[in-house]
């Protein structure tokens, strides 16, 4: 199985060359994100003894938007060995090839019930709203995000999930 190392080499490859809206290596994100996301899954495994393994969240959170944003595929997540649990986050988290609203996307990672896909989307909503990613007229997006933010945060706890 592959280690976070090489999801997070297997990140900056599919990557390579993108800039996030505030003219960051788009890496940058991803890796704030599978920061976040780790700390939520430490805490769901050992204050409220979900079983969830942390370092499969980091992976899954590095790799969220490499099915939207980049030219690699589900098999090549599994070519390169990542667990199946780790591609199904991926997966859920992967906006649908048919234009969807935001709020329809929410819900349907919100109805897979998948506390790591439920946990990477916080991490991934909350630096949406961060002021280094949010676009000055931006004020539609930071409202879709704290929407949001508020849903998925319910689902975390209605599957047992207490913390931030």
């Amino acid at each position: 199985m592959p280690d976070i190392f090489e999801a997070h080499s297997f990140a900056i490859t599919a990557h390579a060359g993108q800039i996030d809206k505030g003219g960051q290596p788009y890496i940058r994100h991803l890796e704030r994100v599978a920061n976040a996301a780790v700390k939520r899954a430490g805490h769901a495994r050992a204050v409220d003894r979900i079983a969830i393994d942390p370092m499969e969240v980091m992976q899954a959170a590095i790799l969220h938007d490499v099915l939207e944003d980049t030219p690699r595929t589900e098999d090549d997540l599994v070519a390169a060995g990542f667990p199946a649990s780790v591609v199904e986050a991926v997966r859920i988290l992967t906006k649908p090839a048919a234009r969807t609203a935001y709020s329809e996307r929410i819900g349907a990672v919100i109805a897979s019930r998948n506390l790591a896909a439920i946990l990477i989307k916080i991490s991934d909503n909350e630096d949406n709203l961060g002021p280094e990613r949010t676009l000055p007229d931006g004020a539609f997006l930071r409202e879709r995000y704290a929407t949001s933010l508020a849903r998925l945060r319910a689902a975390a706890e209605a599957l047992g999930y207490t913390g931030p």
